[in-house]
């Protein structure tokens, strides 16, 4: 028996054998004959065809409808009755503080000062000795060369009526006429100026000021 399996096998052996040399033949004959190669040519010159499937947009599904809620009933209204006190509030309740406005105080009136008797009057200087000046101190080499001028000083004058410490404010340009307008300023005498209760009294604050027109005389 074992012979005979051995034997079966033997033959099947050989029959898958010739099956396969048998196919490989065929193939080599087809590709020899060019019936093979047509197949292929067919096969790569198949045109492919792409088509496109368009995307198909998904529409978004409707919002559900609004869900009616029912609400709560809303809770009953509750109306407090008026309390009525039959005796008065207790002494130590508290009282709203009213502020106190404080006095309003007057002011003092004091008597206006009285009127002065008489305006203060400056100091006023003598005529006579004034033209003598003018006169008598015109500075000769000045008066030659025909010059004239406007001199300005600035004085004390005391309670009678004496200059003293005359200080030069504005030059006439001619330094002759200056000087002698300082040194006979020094000379001259004053009217004393007068306070409002009409006394002599001294003038230097403010310094009193005064011109001096310097003129060729006519004859």
């Amino acid at each position: 028996m074992y012979y005979a399996t051995k034997r079966n096998n033997s033959t099947t052996r050989l029959v898958g054998l010739a099956a396969v040399v048998g196919v490989n033949a065929l193939v080599f004959w087809i590709m020899a004959s060019g019936f093979g190669a047509a197949v292929i040519r067919e096969i790569t010159e198949t045109e492919v065809a792409i088509i496109d499937v368009p995307e198909i947009e998904e529409e978004e599904p409707p919002p559900p409808p609004p869900v009616d809620v029912e609400l709560p009933p809303p809770p009953p209204q509750v109306i407090l009755p008026d309390f009525v006190f039959d005796a008065p509030p207790p002494p130590n309740a508290i009282r709203q503080v009213e502020q106190v406005r404080e006095p309003v105080r007057q002011a003092e009136v004091r008597p206006a000062p009285p009127a002065p008797k008489y305006p203060p009057v400056r100091p006023i200087p003598d005529k006579e000795r004034f033209a003598r000046m003018m006169s008598e101190d015109y500075p000769p080499r000045a008066l030659r060369a025909k010059e004239e001028g406007d001199v300005m000083v600035a004085m004390c004058v005391d309670i009678n009526g004496r200059a003293s410490d005359v200080q030069l404010i504005r030059s006439s340009g001619n330094s002759q006429l200056d000087d002698a307008t300082v040194k006979g300023m020094s000379r001259m005498r004053f009217t004393p100026a007068k306070d409002e209760n009409g006394k002599n009294t001294a003038w230097c604050t403010p310094p009193y000021q005064l011109t001096v027109s310097w003129r060729i005389p006519k004859n």
